[in-house]
């Protein structure tokens, strides 16, 4: 991460750097969802600190696949 990320938020790198993990980690939107709320972080403010990050979400299906 740069000293660009998470510039509008007030977050410290730590937050951030889990943030990201978390969200990359995610396999689904709903997935993601979870994550923000866990940090208390509005989907604005998402894309806002993390637009790189935010674009990649985009391409994630709504829900994760079924467990078998």
């Amino acid at each position: 991460m740069n000293e660009d990320d998470c510039f509008p938020l007030l977050f410290s790198r730590r937050e951030c750097s889990a943030i990201d993990a978390h969200v990359r980690m995610a396999a689904s939107k709903a997935e993601v969802a979870e994550v923000l709320d866990r940090h208390d972080l509005s989907e604005d403010d998402f894309i806002a600190g993390f637009p790189g990050l935010a674009k990649a979400v985009q391409e994630l299906p709504d829900e994760s696949p079924p467990a078998i």
